[in-house]
């Protein structure tokens, strides 16, 4: 006959037993405790799946002093409930910062990283100190640097044609008629006579002198710049 403190020690065992079943996974005969199961962490990086795509974020200069945030994110949501680009579009700044930590590739193909308008209220209420325009600059260099991205900024190659041109980014001609379309007829006098008015006001040329333009193209030119607009602007537009 077994006795009472045999006893016990046999049906701590036992408890053990069932707890050790049910936590690893594997089958028991009847668990006391439906509770004993623990539950996947959502947040842990998927085991053997290790894309790098994070320590090439956390690498990039611009986070400097945005990783420790991302790091310690804590999905709080905050990001997003500020975000305009959240608020009117299929944009999400919290589960980009999810993705982002986890290291997931899918973002060097995501199109939403495009509807950020880096306006940096994700960082400036961001409890943790998280930068998500900051992440999506990098995945947009990323995505760019791929061929994935030149879709994106095709649009913008106008502005960096007008600047090779004259030295200023703005005013591109193929967006003149656009513009005077939305403006009405006072914006389309203020570009023909532009030069006429600076001159009555004494303030000199707009544009940069000759040889700064040249220093400028000669930097443009050698550091690949032309190729790589020339590039983008083959793409079709997004």
């Amino acid at each position: 006959m077994i006795g009472l403190p045999e006893r016990a020690e046999l049906d701590q065992a036992a408890a053990a037993q069932e707890v050790g079943a049910a936590v690893s996974g594997t089958s028991a005969d009847q668990p006391s405790n439906p509770y004993a199961t623990l539950a996947a962490n959502a947040f842990a990086s998927p085991a053997g799946d290790d894309s790098g795509l994070l320590a090439r974020i956390l690498s990039d200069p611009r986070m400097q002093h945005h990783a420790g945030g991302l790091l310690s994110c804590l999905q709080c949501g905050i990001c997003t409930s500020g975000c305009p680009a959240a608020r009117f579009g299929d944009f999400s700044p919290r589960e980009i910062s999810r993705r982002a930590l986890l290291g997931d590739p899918t973002l060097l193909t995501d199109d939403s990283v495009w509807l950020c308008c880096y306006c940096y209220t994700c960082q400036s209420r961001c409890p943790r100190g998280n930068s998500v325009a900051v992440i999506n600059q990098i995945i947009r260099g990323m995505q760019v640097e791929s061929g994935y991205g030149l879709k994106h900024v095709a649009l913008f190659t106008a502005w960096t044609e007008e600047f090779y041109a004259t030295g200023l980014g703005g005013w591109p001609r193929q967006l003149l008629d656009a513009i005077a379309d939305a403006w009405g007829d006072r914006w389309w006098n203020l570009v023909e006579h532009l030069d006429e008015m600076r001159d009555e006001l004494g303030v000199g040329s707009l544009y940069p002198s000759e040889k700064a333009m040249g220093e400028l193209r000669a930097i443009m030119d050698e550091t690949g710049s032309r190729e790589r607009l020339q590039a983008a602007e083959a793409q079709p537009r997004a």
